[in-house]
């Protein structure tokens, strides 16, 4: 074998790779897989999400001309656009909870101010997308400058007071960063997970650790929380001091969510180098669990655009809820009372992934198997 020829040599390959699944798996089935999610990744992304208006209508108007009123036939006509009546007193409940995505104020004397040439139109936003803000900016923008065409102008000039909701101030490094951060904290703190367990299975240690799961399982995460925490404000003062990045709510609640993320991650990690037998198993199991976090986290497509079987894997995820409140810490000033409900879905996740660490410990790792 030793002077094996060159086609002797590309032949035994070719024979080996034809036999190794791994090797099947890589050309035939990965391609499938991958082109699969991504050509989803593609069409949600294509899809654009109707933005919804809440209107609020207080114009008297002059006779049977109401300006107010044939603005809103306007954006009922614009397209991604759904337009609802609302109550003044609900606009910050409803934009917070995301029943609308901006709100139009007309005043009481919006016609005939129209006519003095002095009008002025409220709009709210609710400010944390971008995409959104712009396709409400250009639906009421071309709403008014179609009624001025069909009405002489009469809608000219015209002001429009824009505030948001949430994020001014902020620009776009605001407004992405913290999905960034977010990411780095998960995955490497999957990474001190896994590559600590993995790295302490070759030693004649972790067999006698291997018979008692819930002792160890509790140690790698409790001894590795140290680590985790130089990590977190490692990457939050990166944030702040580096990149410049605005947090709105208070910095101490973001540490302490960061820290919380971590802990998920750690416990992640933990998990998959305890129902792995090798170090190849456990980076495949690793690989494919980032992939579903960034694919179906909202990290790049919102989950509200996936359907709602897809829903269903999203909400399993930790970067689901990890995301969402770091949104709301970050960019909405929230407290973490305010996002408890992502805090107790981050919280279960940990609890659940480390019970079945330990019972993957029992049982694939206990002494006797390799």
């Amino acid at each position: 074998m030793e002077n094996e020829s060159y086609v002797t040599m590309t032949a035994n390959i070719l024979k080996k790779g034809i036999k190794n699944r791994q090797t099947l798996g890589i050309a035939v089935v990965a391609p499938i897989i991958v082109l699969i999610i991504l050509g989803y990744m593609v069409t949600m992304a294509g899809y654009t999400e109707p933005v919804k208006i809440g209107v609020i209508n207080n114009d008297n108007g002059i006779g049977n001309v109401n300006a107010a009123s044939n603005i809103i036939d306007e954006l009922k006509n614009q397209e991604n656009v759904t337009v609802i009546s609302i109550n003044e007193a609900d606009v910050n409940n409803d934009l917070n909870d995301k029943t609308i995505t901006a709100a139009v104020t007309f005043p009481e004397n919006f016609t005939t101010s129209l006519i003095k040439k002095n009008a002025t139109l409220d709009l709210e936003l609710e400010g944390t997308d971008q995409t959104a803000n712009m396709l409400v900016n250009k639906a009421v923008t071309t709403s008014v400058s179609a009624v001025a065409a069909k009405s002489d102008n009469i809608t000219s000039p015209l002001s429009v007071n824009v505030e948001s909701l949430y994020g001014n101030g902020l620009d776009f490094t605001d407004l992405f960063m913290y999905k960034f951060m977010t990411l780095v904290t998960l995955i490497l703190s999957m990474l001190l997970g896994l590559f600590t367990v993995l790295g302490d299975k070759g030693r004649e240690i972790f067999k006698s650790r291997a018979s008692t799961p819930i002792k160890t399982v509790l140690a790698y995460i409790t001894g590795l929380s140290l680590f985790g925490l130089i990590m977190i404000l490692i990457i939050l003062a990166f944030g702040i001091y580096v990149m410049g990045i605005t947090v709105v709510g208070n910095i101490g609640s973001a540490a302490l969510l960061m820290f919380i993320i971590a802990m998920v991650g750690l416990s992640i990690g933990v998990f998959i180098a305890s129902i792995t037998r090798s170090r190849t198993q456990g980076m495949g199991l690793f690989g494919l669990i980032l992939v579903l976090q960034i694919i179906f986290s909202g990290t790049f497509v919102p989950v509200s655009k996936f359907d709602s079987m897809t829903q269903l894997i999203s909400y399993s995820l930790p970067l689901t809820y990890s995301l969402d409140a770091m949104k709301g810490i970050f960019v909405k000033g929230f407290t973490l009372g305010d996002v408890a409900t992502d805090l107790t879905a981050l919280v279960v996740i940990f609890v659940v992934v480390s019970i079945l660490s330990m019972i993957g410990m029992k049982t694939i790792q206990k002494p006797g198997k390799s």
